[in-house]
């Protein structure tokens, strides 16, 4: 039999239990967003998300996937909502409650900063091993004015991943807050040697070294970066807040990571999130003639060209579907419609390289060597590393019987590296010998 004093405890545990879920048997209700504001598949998937919680209430895993969902939306209040609900159903130790805080303490920064450290401190207190816990821990105690338990934290985080140039950038920027610029610069040299384009810490060892009383060092440090010196901070490793990001799948994001694929050369998973993109977005010259522009890449010129014109069609001065169309036709042999294009195009994107060179190009197959060469010029003076567009200058160049200057444009593209058809230059030896040689 359980002691009767026993018996209130164990009751008075289950009260507080099912007060912070509701009333006896009722199982929490997830906050909803209203989505009369959202775009249709962020809506649709947050119902779904909703739908799955309601029939297993019980399962924190769900919480926190709807939770993240909505905090990756901007909801960050509903998301906080789902991050308490799921630290009340882990188990104590269970390591996913370092998940449900950090990004708890994320969705509170904005409305709540102390609160935030309050969650932070309990995750770091449980589950002490994860780098960006102690950072952000540390960069909300340096926002409430505490400095010495904020080092404290970044030390932490160093000892736990010495190559961090963002510790050493937090740590070495609090050094040279408090006055210790001699330990600020050791620190920030180190950060810097692990993020040379971190204009944000290139900023601070030139303030470091002012601070040390050499300008002269301040001045080169700055002198030695590139861009912007007060922009960019050293990147982290951060999957927990990096799995939030990824469940974003408002247009925005979408095309952001579209264009990210693109540049990469990842031509499938460009198409597969640019489909998605032109659904919901049917209306966007933009995502229109980016989408086209990578169907092209992948060969698929059919299905490319009318997107294009649909481009073209919704924004006349849509630059890149201009210079798709200009490809296509110059393709096709067509190069007095190419040329059209092609200075469509640039009514808009004046200081294009790649147009003009396109251009150049389809000028120099009409024989029209004069104004082919002042394109081509352009080019250079746009983008001196064009190897390419030195070697159709050359073309021109010889065409016009410019042969000294031939020459130095087919030279000038070797040094670039760029391939000149032994035939061009067998051809124009034998009209010009090649200087020098």
């Amino acid at each position: 039999m359980i002691p009767k004093a026993r018996r209130y405890g164990l009751l008075g545990g289950l009260v507080l239990a099912f007060a912070a879920h509701g009333t006896f048997g009722q199982a929490p209700e997830p906050p909803v967003a209203d989505g009369r504001s959202m775009e249709p598949q962020v809506s649709l998937l947050l119902d779904r998300l909703v739908e799955e919680l309601r029939a297993r209430p019980e399962d924190p895993a769900r919480w926190l996937e709807y939770g993240e969902t909505l905090q990756a939306h901007g909801l960050v209040s509903e998301a906080a909502e789902c991050y308490r609900t799921a630290l009340e159903l882990l188990p104590a130790g269970d390591v996913t409650r370092l998940t449900a805080r950090y990004l708890l303490a994320h969705a509170l920064r904005g409305a709540d900063r102390a609160g935030a450290a309050e969650v932070l401190e309990a995750a770091v207190a449980e589950h002490p091993g994860y780098p960006p816990s102690l950072l952000f821990l540390g960069e909300l105690l340096e926002e409430l004015g505490d400095r010495p338990a904020a080092a404290a934290r970044y030390r932490q985080a160093l000892e736990l991943d010495p190559g961090s140039a963002l510790a050493l950038f937090r740590l070495g920027s609090v050094e040279l807050a408090v006055g210790e610029a001699r330990e600020a610069i050791s620190l920030l040299e180190r950060a810097l040697a692990l993020a040379p384009a971190a204009g944000a810490v290139r900023a601070a060892l030139a303030r470091a070294w002012n601070a040390a009383g050499d300008r002269d060092r301040g001045r080169a440090v700055l002198g030695a970066g590139t861009g912007r010196p007060e922009a960019g901070l050293p990147p982290i490793e951060d999957p927990v807040h990096f799995r939030m990001t990824e469940r974003d799948i408002s247009s925005p994001r979408l095309l952001e990571r579209a264009r990210a694929a693109r540049g990469a050369g990842r031509l499938d998973d460009a198409e597969v999130l640019y489909r998605d993109l032109a659904q919901i977005r049917p209306r966007d010259a933009d995502v229109l003639a980016e989408f086209a522009a990578v169907l092209d890449q992948r060969g698929l010129a059919g299905e490319a060209e009318p997107l294009y014109r649909d481009a073209v069609a919704l924004d006349p001065g849509q630059a890149l579907a201009r210079f798709g169309l200009g490809v296509l036709r110059a393709r096709e042999g067509n190069l007095t419609a190419a040329e059209y294009e092609f200075r469509e195009s640039l009514e808009t994107r004046p200081d294009e390289p790649q147009t003009h060179a396109a251009l150049g190009d389809v000028l120099l197959r009409q024989r029209r060597f004069e104004p082919a060469l002042a394109a081509l010029e352009r080019v250079r003076r746009l983008d001196p590393e064009d190897g390419a567009s030195r070697v159709l200058a050359a073309v021109a160049l010889a065409e016009l019987g410019r042969f000294e200057e031939a020459w130095r444009a087919i030279h000038e593209a070797q040094d670039l590296g760029a391939e000149v058809p032994e035939g061009f230059v067998t051809v124009l030896r034998a009209r010009h010998p090649e200087p020098g040689r």
